[in-house]
């Protein structure tokens, strides 16, 4: 698993080299882009990437060679390769085995629980992007699976009005439902949240763009999220060292949770690169460079904050239709 787990971390630093040496922002989940998918799909499925693989890939659907020559090999289909120089992907699969006696041959069961012990395991496969499958006759794309939809400036600015007045709802309905108390600083140069329930962020026109407005107020969602998902449960440490571990931990949980929900409510972005992209990159580099398990761990944890948030939208909109149709 650690191998797994080096390769996965290795990936995720290429990356940050990448757009560090392109001067480039760094994005853990890819943006919103125009048009469809707005995330990593299965292209067999079309079932969206979870956790880790939300970071290992790009906006796009996949599939491995054998999906490729399982569409060859069907009657009357075109045939299709890879383009050439194409790279493939890496996408990470977990999950557990039970843990087998040697002398009995049977499952090990926890005598406290009662529960069958488990272990887990991480592989890894390939993957390659529909763009980069084309057909042998004319060069043209594997065809997407979905319905792709472009935008003119009019209809992009829209757009934002749009999800930025869904996620201002999102936000307010969930620290009502959580009782969290949010104070809103004109030329405020902090934005925190307190475990006594408080989010305290600068005024929206402190911000230089409204996607760096949306990800702060996202990021202390997130964090208000451990209060409930059991990741504070530790925070009371009184050593240093541990204390601060924590600390980078649970900040890497809620980069990759605002990025995520930011991704899920279609917010554009429209900022520009900040003068300190170079900074953030190379301390988060620095941060992960000898912790391989760090980045799949903190990925997991904000893939269950995303929900956790986004159950939030769901019930609200449920809420909202209801009382439609209660006024009809």
């Amino acid at each position: 698993m650690n191998k797994v787990a080096k390769i996965i971390t290795d990936t995720i630093l290429k990356q940050m080299e990448e757009a560090e040496s392109k001067g480039e922002v760094f994005r853990w989940v890819k943006p919103f882009a125009e048009g469809a998918p707005d995330r990593a799909y299965s292209y067999d499925t079309k079932l969206p990437y979870k956790g880790i693989n939300r970071l290992l890939l790009d906006n796009s659907e996949y599939l491995t060679f054998n999906m490729i020559q399982g569409i060859n090999s069907k009657q009357n289909s075109p045939q299709y390769q890879i383009r050439k120089g194409a790279k493939s992907n890496l996408v990470c699969y977990y999950n557990t085995t039970p843990v087998i006696d040697e002398t009995t041959g049977e499952a090990l069961v926890d005598e406290k629980t009662g529960k069958e012990i488990r272990r887990g395991f991480l592989k890894y496969y390939r993957v390659f992007s529909r763009e980069d499958v084309i057909r042998t006759d004319n060069g043209e794309n594997l065809p997407s699976k979905f319905e792709f939809k472009h935008y003119s400036h009019e209809e992009a600015t829209e757009q934002m009005r749009q999800a930025l007045d869904r996620f201002n709802r999102l936000f307010n309905f969930y620290c009502q439902k959580y009782d969290i108390e949010v104070e809103v600083i004109k030329d405020g140069t902090q934005a925190y949240f307190s475990h006594d329930m408080k989010i305290r962020v600068p005024d929206i026109s402190n911000f230089n763009s409204l996607y760096n407005w949306v990800h702060t107020l996202a990021h202390e969602m997130a964090h208000s999220t451990g209060m409930f998902l059991g990741r504070f449960e530790n925070s009371n440490s009184q050593d240093l060292e541990s204390s601060m571990k924590s600390y980078c931990k649970e900040e890497l949980v809620a980069e990759i949770t605002a990025e995520m929900i930011a991704a899920e409510l279609h917010i554009p972005d429209d900022s520009e690169t900040p003068d300190n992209a170079v900074a953030y990159i190379q301390s988060w580099s620095s941060y992960l460079k000898d912790k391989p398990n760090e980045i799949i761990s903190a990925a997991a944890k904000a893939e269950i904050a995303s929900d956790f948030v986004m159950d939030c939208l769901r019930e609200m909109e449920k809420e909202v239709n209801y009382e439609r149709q209660e006024e009809r």
